[in-house]
């Protein structure tokens, strides 16, 4: 067993190489006691990166420094875990005691089939199986981990999502791998039968509304609307307290609900496998009113003047607009009169929800996001406010 000790700070990290068992429990434990003995360390990180096996002897260790640490308000952090460690952790029950990062495994792109690619990311098909979503450089590696975390909880749920595997890595880029047995992506589906764009519609619709038929279990998702309260308010860096506050009252006018939100629902998040929808791509999945999505879809296809349905989907804007048109006479069909006046009365603000978003985690976005907001929505959004109040 070798230990490699680096600081940072209040954060000291121990890079173990070899098998750390009852031989080499002593020299961990050493290393432990020298580190320990610095007041100013907070956070101690473990790196298990080449370490592929730990024994209860090191385990125990492992624990005795754990509780050091939290008698003096501080932690520990377990990273590059192999699955067989994890699996020990696991059994002996650390894993809830310890904040416990896997391994994530280092997969190439060159020489395989670019699937889609939009705003946050791209899909690429790793072989005959599966697929890996990708997401772009300066999107935050907890978001892929997020995402396979919120897949396994809709698909326990019942919702039509694929089955997670890996959260991968391709340099700095970090991704999910899901499985995807003889799968089309939704958008080459629609594209290449135009003809047929009803029927796309009213599938687009049927998806939407399993995920919003769906109760969200608010120990696992996050309620949207209270998240976009600190959204909104981080828009002051180029909207005016009028229009600040305009969005808040929007906001708040919304229904409160604790169903499914995909967030992210459009054609290029939907696999067709066996004739049957099958959605990926669950980073943003979440509680909250059926309306997100619906703002949404219209965010992508709704408002062809954007050109988002050619950046996300690949499906040319005046198609995309032709499917939204069919997709609300399909969603709407069994929805009162009341609720369809409510979204018509407030589409462009809905509309305006996922740009917002993209604004504060991807920064490379956010000039034209703002540009959109500004200059095409926020006219129409004031234009609605108006004519509500005449």
């Amino acid at each position: 067993m070798q230990i490699a000790i680096s600081r940072t700070d209040v954060t000291c990290t121990l890079t173990l190489s070899g098998r750390l068992d009852g031989v080499s429990a002593a020299v961990f434990t050493e290393a432990l006691e020298r580190v320990m003995q610095e007041e100013a360390v907070q956070v101690l990180v473990l790196d298990l990166d080449a370490c592929a096996y730990v024994s209860s002897a090191g385990l125990r260790e492992v624990l005795r420094a754990q509780k050091l640490l939290v008698a003096r308000q501080g932690r520990m952090e377990v990273t590059n875990v192999s699955r067989d460690v994890q699996h020990v952790f696991e059994l002996t029950g650390l894993s809830s005691l310890l904040h416990i990062r896997p391994k994530v495994r280092e997969i190439s792109i060159d020489g395989l089939e670019l699937m889609s690619a939009g705003v946050c990311g791209e899909c690429y098909r790793l072989d005959d199986e599966t697929i890996v979503k990708l997401y772009h450089e300066g999107v935050a590696p907890e978001i892929a981990a997020q995402e396979k975390a919120f897949a396994k909880a809709a698909f326990v749920l019942g919702v039509p999502t694929a089955i997670s595997y890996d959260v991968v890595s391709c340099g700095t880029r970090t991704g999910i791998v899901y499985e995807m047995l003889d799968a089309q992506l939704f958008s080459a589906v629609i594209r290449n039968e135009p003809e047929q764009l009803d029927r796309h519609a009213a599938t687009l619709a049927r998806v939407a509304q399993t995920i919003h038929a769906t109760p969200a279990d608010p120990a696992v998702f996050p309620d949207l609307k209270a998240r976009f309260r600190g959204y909104i308010d981080q828009m002051d860096f180029f909207l005016p307290p009028a229009d600040i506050a305009l969005l808040h009252e929007q906001l708040s006018s919304m229904p409160e609900a604790d169903t499914c939100v995909h967030f992210d629902i459009h054609s290029s998040n939907i696999m067709i496998r066996d004739g049957e929808p099958v959605i990926i791509d669950m980073g943003d999945f979440s509680r909250g009113s059926y309306l997100f999505d619906v703002g949404l879809l219209c965010t992508i296809y709704g408002v062809p003047e954007l050109g988002i349905s050619e950046l996300a989907t690949k499906i040319p804007n005046a198609m995309g607009f032709e499917l939204w048109e069919r997709f609300v006479a399909h969603y709407f069909a069994d929805k009162t009169p009341e609720e369809y006046a409510y979204f018509a009365q407030h589409r462009d603000f809905l509309a305006s929800l996922r740009l917002i978003y993209t604004i504060t985690f991807l920064p490379k976005m956010r000039e034209a996001c703002v540009q959109m907001i500004r200059d095409t929505l926020m006219p129409r959004i004031r234009a609605a406010a108006l004519t509500a109040l005449s």
